[in-house]
């Protein structure tokens, strides 16, 4: 049926998707050895900041980032507030932070567009950074992975 040129086009595009697929199986299985059960991800998860509506909210998108690498790299979670009024937003999400019991988040400067917090929940340091933003506010929080290796080939 397909002669030639044709399995070698046909042999050109199913190896590279083979590949692609099999290192995803991998990846995810062996992630699970890094943050069994997604244990750190699930902690930025149902944290507060992380269900926090800040007042002028039109509506939030979240990105999440749970470990699923080979290298054991830090779980992330993303949440973005997209209002009218960034700076009440802003205001607003960093008291929260403070509330929840996340440490820092200081302006020292007059003009800063960040605050960068930290909160340590079951014994695992948690980081955060709120960002505003042109049209949203933007909290960033990952926690480092369970394992050495977990920053990748370093340390």
């Amino acid at each position: 049926m397909f002669t030639g040129r044709w399995n070698w086009l046909i042999l050109a595009f199913a190896a590279p998707i083979a590949l692609i697929l099999l290192h995803q199986a991998f990846a995810t299985t062996w992630s699970n050895k890094c943050d069994p059960g997604n244990a750190q991800f699930y902690l930025m998860k149902y944290d507060e900041a992380a269900n926090f509506h800040p007042q002028g909210q039109l509506f939030m998108w979240e990105n999440d980032g749970p470990d699923n690498s080979w290298l054991c790299s830090d779980a992330s979670l993303s949440v973005s507030h997209v209002g009218a009024n960034v700076n009440a937003m802003f205001d607003a999400t960093r008291a929260d932070m403070s509330r929840d019991g996340w440490v820092g988040g200081e302006i020292f400067l007059k003009d800063q567009d960040f605050v960068v917090f930290e909160k340590v929940k079951d014994g695992v340091k948690l980081n955060a950074i709120v960002r505003k933003q042109a049209f949203w506010v933007e909290v960033d929080m990952n926690v480092p992975g369970l394992h050495m290796g977990e920053f990748g080939f370093g340390s």
